[in-house]
């Protein structure tokens, strides 16, 4: 890779970047209500599959589960804010497709499944996934890494937006508002793991 070419790659990694930042911002600042959520990029029945794949992911069970921390509301603006068209017809046509299997095994739409039809489809869609490829400032460091499925894709999506979610982040992981004091080393007792919201 040429100097021009790097400088350009880096451009658009770092307005990724800034742009997502802006969108986790509207987002905090928004309601994660799913009762009266509005979508604005998927149909409300894109919607409803989408919701019930985030929360196959990340069921509530001692801790929150990804729709009471608002990831489809995210994953909805986040979509309809930072990607280009071919991506967003990529999750529209991933959406449908899921759906399309559920009809097909069990006559149902995902949504309506119950949770271990909704689990077996999602890990039959794991195991036929190539992994997410190892990236350094958003460069793949693989020299042809795998083109990533519409499962992997909208499962990275998922555990991000529920990581960095204000809920888990101040109360599930360990929290210590920024700025805060610097211990260069510390014993560690099996403590939880720290979470990077600020």
């Amino acid at each position: 890779m040429n100097r021009r070419a790097y400088i350009q790659q880096t451009t658009k990694y770092l307005g990724y970047t800034l742009v997502a930042g802006s969108v986790l911002n509207l987002w905090t600042s928004c309601e994660h209500s799913s009762s009266n959520w509005k979508p604005v990029f998927f149909t409300p029945s894109e919607a409803n599959t989408l919701s019930a794949i985030t929360d196959t992911i990340c069921p509530k069970t001692a801790t929150p589960g990804a729709n009471e921390v608002g990831v489809p509301q995210f994953i909805d603006l986040l979509i309809q804010t930072l990607l280009k068209k071919e991506d967003q017809l990529f999750f529209k046509n991933g959406i449908e497709e899921i759906d399309l299997v559920a009809k097909k095994q069990f006559n149902k739409a995902f949504s309506d499944l119950d949770i271990n039809q909704k689990e077996s489809i999602l890990l039959t869609l794991d195991k036929a996934s190539a992994p997410t490829a190892m990236t350094m400032w958003g460069k793949p460091m693989e020299a042809h890494p795998a083109s990533l499925s519409f499962y992997r894709k909208i499962k990275n999506l998922t555990l991000m937006a529920y990581f960095t979610s204000e809920k888990i982040g101040k109360y599930i992981l360990a929290y210590d508002p920024l700025p805060g004091s610097f211990k260069a080393c510390i014993p560690y007792h099996n403590e939880k793991n720290w979470t990077e919201v600020s």
